[in-house]
């Protein structure tokens, strides 16, 4: 990506570009002294320079006639640019990307990093770029953005070529696929599916003939090896030449690596395992929950939807600050938050609930100075080494990774660590805050399938259309008026209950 969009220069070969290429930044910071709009039209780099040019003509206290002459010039490429629409263009894409308009003339530094990322997203997007470059531009996006940015995508004319470990968002975009793997790029027509599903085809076939031509060198051999010294030199001869041309295909090791999620439970929870009664919660003036009520019996799988902010983290909170097995200072440090977690109602667990807690800001959850061999082993400390490193291996540790130490993990193996934990914990409710933030698509594909088997209770906030497709048995969707619409049923299910 980086090769194409110039930001490294090619040892060998040419990279061609349209003249209007949009790129989304991943520089979260370099925009800080301007307002949301400015960063946006700053997109289209040609309309930004003339729109300064031009602004620093007119505050001049006199004109010269070269300076009208060069106003002249620079209308004309303001006006060829929709210059004089810009803002109102910024304002679409900013609303489309639910940055609502109270921001849109806020300066970049005032903004949280989910909303920054949006901002920098809406720039790639401005000014009708004949090309866009996008590395994983569903991150941080809720799913009625990402749904937009579908949409968007589906009817912009130009080029795309997007990074995403977003199985859904892949399927409902991209026409092609490269596949970077086996130390080749290969382009597959169709969705991400049709490559899967191609793309094993097409190894499969390969191993296929290999088999055969080893069964084959295989007897050619055992018959130049029972007569080399005979009387049949000739027909050895012949066979030789054969296994030279039979040579197999060498297969080159595929450097796309699947985890093994399994979840299981020590022993299960009661019928019942969870009743809401009239739970809000507030922040000073700012209501997120009111009087919400629910009852949850064993192996529900509930997945929590809605805009960002709109207070999902706010309820798992709320239910785990009155769990049995979840510290109240575990919640403090990944919410940053000391005030109450519940402000009226109640939250009662069911016999024998256990609960096993991923958190989206997890990285406060792992002490550092420690190995991950020895963080693990205090979340059980009955188990044996070899159990723990078998763990380690099936979220793709290596076996010297055991040893290294949880101040240098990066956030994906934090998150895989964590899994880790989940695995050896065996709790019979799982709490998985934005759990695919971190992963890439085998991960998180791993993921789905290891919840759509799990015996046990599952709330799930996470923005991943496949995920919550395949996993969820019933829908929680926090809607603008601090309510919550509690759906029983599949998301399947929920959409159509909803367009009608």
């Amino acid at each position: 990506m980086k090769l194409l969009s110039g930001e490294l220069d090619p040892q060998k070969g040419t990279v061609v570009r349209p003249r209007k290429l949009g790129v989304l930044s991943q520089d979260q910071f370099a925009f800080d002294a301007f307002t949301a709009v400015d960063t946006v039209i700053m997109g289209n780099k040609r309309l930004w320079e003339a729109m300064q040019e031009r602004d620093a003509i007119y505050e001049k206290p006199d004109m010269t006639d070269e300076d009208g002459m060069k106003l002249g010039e620079l209308e004309g490429i303001v006006g060829e640019e929709d210059g004089y629409t810009a803002e109102a263009d910024a304002a679409i894409l900013l609303d489309g990307l639910d940055i609502s308009e109270e921001l849109h003339s806020r300066k970049m530094s005032e903004l949280q990093g989910g909303q920054k990322v949006r901002v920098l997203l809406a720039q790639a997007l401005f000014g009708h770029p004949q090309a866009l470059l996008l590395d994983e531009p569903t991150n941080n996006l809720d799913l009625d953005s990402i749904h937009w940015l579908q949409g968007f995508l589906n009817e912009y004319d130009g080029v795309v070529i997007a990074i995403s470990h977003d199985r859904h968002f892949l399927n409902s975009v991209c026409t092609h696929i490269a596949d970077i793997d086996y130390e080749t790029i290969i382009i597959y027509t169709g969705s991400y599916d049709e490559m899967v599903l191609a793309k094993t085809q097409v190894r499969s076939q390969i191993e296929s003939q290999n088999a055969q031509r080893e069964k084959k060198i295989s007897q050619l051999n055992e018959f130049i090896a029972r007569f080399a010294a005979g009387t049949r030199s000739s027909q050895v001869q012949s066979r030789r030449k054969e296994v030279e041309r039979l040579q197999v295909t060498e297969l080159a090791r595929s450097n796309i690596q699947r985890p093994y999620i399994k979840f299981e439970q020590k022993r299960p929870s009661g019928k019942h395992i969870l009743e809401v009664e009239n739970l809000s919660k507030a922040y000073g003036d700012k209501q997120v929950i009111r009087d919400f009520t629910a009852s949850i019996t064993r192996g529900e799988r509930i997945a929590l939807m809605g805009r960002n902010g709109a207070g999902k983290t706010t309820l798992v909170n709320s239910l785990l600050a009155n769990s049995p097995t979840t510290p109240e200072a575990e919640l403090r440090k990944t919410s940053g938050y000391d005030g109450p977690f519940v402000d009226s109602g109640k939250v009662i667990w069911g016999h024998e609930a256990s609960i096993g807690y991923f958190a989206q800001d997890h990285r406060g959850l792992i002490e550092g100075g420690m190995t991950a061999l020895d963080w693990l082993h205090q979340w059980n400390p009955a188990a044996v080494a070899e159990e723990i490193r078998g763990l380690l291996g099936q979220m793709l540790f290596q076996r010297e990774e055991a040893t290294k130490s949880t101040n240098v993990l990066s956030g994906g193996e934090a998150a895989r660590l964590l899994f880790c934990k989940l695995m050896l914990q065996k709790p019979n409710v799982l709490v998985l805050d934005e759990p695919t933030n971190h992963l890439d698509l085998e991960a998180i594909n791993a993921l789905n399938i290891s919840l759509q088997r799990y015996q046990g209770t599952v709330f799930l906030v996470t923005h991943d259309h496949d995920l919550i497709d395949e996993v969820a048995t019933r829908i929680w969707h926090f809607e603008s008026d601090h309510k919550v619409t509690d759906f029983k049923g599949t998301y399947e299910e929920y959409q159509s209950a909803v367009a009608v």
